[in-house]
């Protein structure tokens, strides 16, 4: 398992899971619209966007799969 850390609060996460999975089941909320766990990422409505240190640009957290050390807002 990896750890990333989600305002402030370190998260243990499994290889593949994505951002939104890893917050979902450490009881951290990251608000979403289109976004299901029974069903494929679309990311279209961009309500889950977050931004991740040392990188450019936000993310949406529903398609962006989680890494060791990442830093999230």
């Amino acid at each position: 398992m990896g750890k990333l850390t989600i305002d402030g609060r370190e998260v243990e996460f499994r290889q593949g899971q994505t951002i939104i999975e890893a917050a979902t089941d450490s009881g951290i909320d990251i608000p979403h619209f289109c976004w299901h766990p029974s069903l494929s990422v679309s990311g279209n409505c961009r309500v889950c966007l977050v931004e991740i240190e040392k990188m450019p640009k936000l993310a949406i957290a529903c398609a962006t799969v989680a890494t060791e050390g990442m830093v999230v807002h």
